[in-house]
């Protein structure tokens, strides 16, 4: 059934009278009437009774228009907000990233982007591992290293290399390393991050700790526990302040990049597009 002809008959059933409810609808009479005839067509029942002076509604158009007048008014208000909803960013933004990203990038881009749109709830789920988007109804999802194969697109937002790290305290105890004279020092590495990219030929150095959290490795070389790897922008901030000491100033890790993914729609959601915008703005 066409609705329109549903909205015909419920503004005429409404306003009880063919002249009314055409210029309420802004359409010429005759257009009006017509749908009524056609809607009775695809019926199979009468539902206006017409006179010279008046238009009442039968039996049936009565119960018709008692059971769907208001059905239609929350159909229309239903509808109404979805085509509101492209004009104005609201809802739910669902994010994963790891701990140290989140901490750090995304927590400056989350902090603005609720101050620009307070009508949207930011949901994150800080977790290094790899989460399915659909499975978990994640809308953005923030990586860091090699991808793999995946029908997710993929947003590049920055390269990222790993630098080596201590505090200026724990430097003057032991004193800076260099490539021939690394005894004695200890070695704080992020799990699958070993010293040995080093290429140190003598002997190799000694690794007091691996664990798989950066904030826990950024933690110890505050504390002067240590020497660790961190990656670059996690460390900028305390190299800045002088809270840490670049080691081998000329050694980086290889280079990988940080990518924002997301599933592929025709119709994506004004609030995750403006995040997205954001986020590929700050990072």
């Amino acid at each position: 059934m066409d609705l329109n002809l549903l909205k015909s008959f419920i503004k005429l059933g409404e306003l009880g009278s063919y002249t009314k409810a055409a210029q309420a609808m802004n359409q010429p009479k005759s257009r009006l009437s017509r749908a009524i005839s056609r809607l009775e067509e695809d019926l199979g029942v009468q539902l206006v009774r017409r006179t010279t002076r008046q238009v009442g509604l039968t039996t049936a158009g009565r119960n018709l228009y008692q059971k769907t007048h208001l059905l239609l008014e929350k159909l229309e208000e239903e509808l109404s907000d979805i085509t509101e909803e492209k004009d104005e960013v609201r809802g739910k933004l669902r994010i994963t990233a790891p701990e140290d990203m989140a901490q750090t990038l995304i927590a400056n881009v989350v902090a603005e982007y609720t101050s620009l749109y307070p009508k949207v709830e930011v949901e994150t789920v800080v977790t290094n591992e790899y989460l399915d988007l659909t499975k978990e109804n994640i809308d953005i999802a923030f990586r860091i290293g090699k991808l793999k194969d995946s029908d997710l697109i993929q947003k590049k937002l920055m390269n990222v290399y790993f630098v080596m790290v201590a505090s200026e305290q724990y430097l003057k105890t032991f004193g800076r390393p260099t490539y021939e004279n690394i005894e004695g020092h200890n070695f704080m590495a992020f799990r699958g991050n070993d010293f040995e990219t080093l290429l140190i030929r003598q002997k190799g150095p000694r690794n007091i700790l691996r664990c798989d959290s950066f904030s826990m490795l950024l933690n110890l070389a505050l504390n002067n526990k240590g020497i660790t790897i961190l990656p670059n922008f996690y460390a900028q901030p305390y190299l800045e302040r002088g809270d840490l000491m670049r080691v081998f100033p000329d050694w980086s890790g290889a280079k990988t990049s940080i990518h924002m993914l997301y599933a592929p729609t025709k119709n994506l959601p004004k609030r995750t597009r403006c995040f997205l915008n954001l986020a590929s703005e700050r990072i």
